[in-house]
């Protein structure tokens, strides 16, 4: 039995519950797309054939304690956190300022359901993929945060969805939506957590709209457990003058896929791109993004890096658009890969569509493996090998490392990647004025 046969006998709305007719229509538009397979463009790399097999869970239930070690919880003053999609309110962080509202995803939609029908009509729409259609279905975990005009909140505000290994092949689609108004700001960090033994399929969708003026900083950290599967999603539209920053981080999962999607939709709008991913032994990580400049005068900066050893594959495709009246654009994009095993895999596919003829674009991308000169180098300066092996490695990956501003994260980010190397830790890199 697959996720779809799992989800027709459990998915029966009821014809007057909140938003019933939307998530029936995105629930059928699921059906008839179908799950994607490498014969489709966007799925060429990555197979899910054999992934989505089982009879899945679908309510787990509550839990009655978090996973061990988890990371950034008391690193954050402002958080909240799900169990296997169930609140816990033991974890949640004091009151916000004035000026942020967050709300639980339950709450909204027993509430206030009229205020999610725009955003689920349009990621229910026919062209919505797969996976966001059955999230618009599903989706009943999650949290609604709301920026008034001119709030600033520079704290990081931390959402966490935890797995246990205790619900047996759980199926979760969460739900992040962020409304940030005019000149507000805001740092979020999303945060997909697993213990070893769990084996859920995740399929979380976030939806950010940045108001004129604004500055959302997100920070998505995949940490899921080595037997799960995680099909995620970001949506991101920015309005004049408004900047999104987009740091994508992707360690866990048998076989996970980011998809990353940014429309630059007013004059002054900015988006910046970073991700780093690193797969092991039986892994498979995918980053699918799109940047799209649907207005001239907008900005938009790229930087993928992607680790691979054992017999690990990663997958990256990043797609720019130019609009043909957006002009006067600049776009840069770069993809970088280090091959640490003769067995590991990874795939880099950039792309630039451009219809503008007044436009500053370039992208590149390489696929290489440790320099063996540098290497001897540092092993003949007393530099144990194991310990040069990772000075080299996170070398590569420091350019987004540094520019990581939430100290906390950026630690966490180093101790993965050096494990007991002693590396210190890359200062934070002010992005150019």
């Amino acid at each position: 039995m697959g996720i779809l046969q799992t989800l027709a006998r459990e998915f029966a709305p009821d014809p007057a519950a909140p938003l019933a007719d939307l998530r029936a229509r995105a629930f059928a538009h699921a059906r008839q797309r179908g799950v994607p397979t490498p014969r489709d463009e966007a799925w060429k790399y990555t197979d899910l054939q054999g992934h989505l097999e089982g009879d899945y869970l679908v309510n787990a239930g509550p839990k009655r304690g978090a996973p061990s070690a988890v990371p950034l919880l008391d690193a954050t003053p402002y958080r909240l956190v799900f169990i296997d999609d169930t609140l816990a309110p033991d974890l949640a962080a004091p009151a916000l300022p004035p000026g942020v509202r967050l709300r639980t995803l339950a709450a909204v939609l027993a509430e206030d359901p009229a205020s999610l029908r725009a955003l689920m009509a349009r990621h229910a729409g026919e062209d919505a993929n797969f996976f966001t259609a059955l999230n618009m279905a599903c989706a009943r975990v999650g949290v609604v945060i709301e920026l008034a005009a001119g709030c600033q909140l520079t704290t990081p505000l931390l959402i966490a969805f935890l797995h246990t290994g205790e619900a047996e092949q759980h199926f979760s689609a969460p739900l992040v939506i962020v409304n940030a108004g005019p000149n507000s700001q805001l740092t979020l960090i999303e945060l997909h957590h697993g213990d070893a033994a769990a084996t859920n399929l995740s399929t979380p969708l976030t939806d950010l709209t940045a108001g004129a003026g604004s500055i959302i900083e997100h920070y998505r950290l995949q940490l899921e457990g080595a037997g799960a599967v995680h099909i995620g999603s970001v949506q991101a539209t920015i309005e004049r003058d408004a900047r999104v920053g987009s740091h994508s981080f992707a360690f866990g999962s048998k076989l996970a896929r980011v998809e990353i999607c940014a429309k630059l939709a007013a004059p002054g709008a900015a988006v910046v791109l970073n991700g780093l991913f690193s797969v092991g032994a039986g892994q498979h990580i995918d980053h699918q993004t799109r940047i799209d400049h649907q207005a001239p005068h907008t900005t938009s900066v790229e930087l993928y890096k992607g680790l691979a050893a054992g017999d690990g594959r990663g997958v990256f495709r990043g797609q720019v658009i130019v609009q043909p009246h957006a002009q006067k654009i600049s776009a840069r994009q770069a993809s970088h890969n280090l091959l640490l095993s003769p067995f590991a895999e990874i795939d880099t596919k950039p792309e630039l569509e451009i219809y503008a003829d007044d436009v500053t674009c370039a992208h590149g991308a390489t696929v290489g493996q440790l320099d063996d000169a540098a290497l001897f180098y540092l092993c003949s300066r007393g530099i144990p090998a194991a310990e040069a092996h990772a000075l080299l490695t996170f070398g590569f990956t420091q350019e987004v490392v540094e520019q990581v501003s939430f100290e906390p994260l950026r630690r966490l980010l180093a101790a993965r990647l050096t494990g007991s190397a002693d590396i210190p830790l890359p200062e934070r890199i002010e992005p150019a004025s």
